[in-house]
């Protein structure tokens, strides 16, 4: 064996034992994309509003929101692109709680604080639990008379509701909100700081050790926030999100230094989206669920199962063939195969790429097109046999002949699959990945593996002639 044929086994030897490195154990390595993992698949629309309309850099604005709030999620192999002009679509594998994910980048997060100027009582909803029942009361006139107070109050509250509305229009920059925790109808004034101001978040217990989302203002809101507290003591600063009111506390003293906490019913889950969506910012536009669907991780293993039964049964096919038509030969070629596989996933792997069901697929055609070159070489390897030359001289002419033929067309389809994963989108894009990582691998294995196997054989006369 001459130094060329030892270092190009070494080199196999030496890609082999990476491969196996990295692909050992397989379990769990490599990334499932939404079809084979389940999770939710998210279409999200834009909406051009007269306060916020929709321009030019709207949705790419949108998209680095979304993936910030997305990466802190802590999702796995997000897929989040564009689609038209004003949509985007969201695929979050992997996602045991789609509901929780939907609020998470559907939520606009524009948080305020704003001065309290009034609150209502009883919420309606509290109200109308409230309603009297003629089984509780021992008469008519008992019970006539109570639902007559009832029926006072509902009017009471919503007269209060009207009158909170018409004050509103009179105060510059005030709002009507209601609270998300008990429904109470709160008049709002102006805007005494907003997430614009807003440095960091995160969840803290509250004095009560309950979840609670701590807040941090910058040197701006730091000394809006002091000055408001000061200004309010006493009196109630509501914290409003998404125009919904939050919490309301009562400002016990003037808080330097730019802290905050927002407290509420919050469970841990709850309180993490809440800090995600305030640290990540506000969404820069309006937008609607276009659509919404979760695949379940039962449809997910049912793909898999079959996905890799099929391309089991193609690869044992095709190894048979090689074998019975090739003999010796074809076993060189079966080995090159097995490496190509080993190498597929170890490229899935290295590079963190995603694997879907149509990127099984280019994982079977990958197959197809490397057995294709083995035969290409084969074929010209008989042809120089049957020139007279000897076996190691037919391998040598047979092997240059045929690259150029191979990296031609390698190179055509790597170009295809590049342009694949470059324009394409969630499955489409998982083929293109599987067949780029599959081409490079399959031309390796077919000028490489295969070769230095059969030149092995050569040296130690087990190769055949046919």
């Amino acid at each position: 064996m001459n130094r060329n044929d030892r270092l190009r086994l070494w080199i196999v030897l030496i890609v082999i034992a990476v491969a196996l490195a990295f692909t050992w154990p397989i379990t769990g390595r490599v990334n499932l994309g939404l079809d084979l993992k389940g999770g939710a698949h998210i279409v999200l629309q834009a909406k051009d509003t007269p306060e916020n309309p929709v321009q030019e850099d709207s949705i790419d604005r949108l998209l680095a929101v979304l993936r910030n709030r997305i990466d802190q999620y802590g999702v796995a192999e997000p897929i989040i692109q564009k689609s038209g002009t004003d949509r985007i679509i969201v695929d979050l594998p992997g996602i045991q709680d789609p509901a929780a994910a939907l609020e998470l980048i559907g939520r606009t997060a524009k948080m305020e604080f704003r001065e309290v100027i009034a609150v209502s009582g009883a919420s309606r909803a509290e109200l109308l639990a409230d309603e009297p029942i003629r089984s509780n009361y021992d008469d008519d006139f008992q019970f006539l008379d109570k639902k007559s107070q009832w029926e006072k109050a509902l009017a009471d509250f919503d007269n209060a509701s009207a009158d909170f509305v018409a004050r509103s229009a009179n105060i510059e920059g005030s709002i009507v909100a209601a609270s998300e925790e008990d429904g109470r109808f709160y008049l709002l004034g102006q805007v005494l700081l907003s997430g614009g101001d807003l440095k960091t978040a995160g969840v803290t217990p509250d004095h009560l050790g309950r979840p609670a989302v701590s807040l941090t203002f910058n040197s701006e809101g730091a000394e809006l926030f002091e000055q408001a507290t000061g200004r309010l003591i006493g009196r109630q600063i509501a914290i409003i999100l998404d125009n919904v009111v939050i919490s309301a506390p009562v400002v016990q003293q003037r808080i330097p230094g730019g802290q905050a906490q927002i407290t509420g019913r919050f469970s841990n889950e709850q309180a993490a989206r809440l800090s995600i969506m305030l640290k990540a910012g506000a969404l820069p536009v309006e937008v609607e669920i276009a659509e919404n669907r979760s695949v379940g991780p039962s449809l997910g293993a049912d793909s898999i199962k079959q996905g890799l039964e099929a391309g089991l049964f193609g690869a044992g096919m095709v190894l048979i063939f090689m074998l019975i038509y090739y003999q010796f030969r074809g076993l060189a070629a079966d080995v090159a195969l097995i490496v190509t596989i080993l190498l597929i996933f170890a490229g899935l792997i290295a590079f963190k790429a995603t694997l879907t069901l149509p990127g099984i697929a280019g994982i079977i055609l990958t197959l197809g097109m490397a057995v294709d070159g083995n035969v290409l070489i084969y074929e010209r390897v008989r042809e120089e046999r049957k020139a007279g030359k000897t076996p190691a001289a037919a391998l040598e002419s047979g092997f240059k002949k045929a690259l150029v033929t191979i990296l031609d067309s390698n190179i055509t389809t790597l170009i295809a699959a590049l342009v694949l994963f470059y324009f394409g989108s969630g499955s489409v894009r998982g083929f293109g990945v599987t067949l780029s990582i599959g081409l490079v691998a399959s031309v390796f294995a077919n000028i490489v593996v295969t070769r230095a196997i059969l030149q092995l054989f050569i040296r130690n006369k087990k190769g055949g002639s046919r």
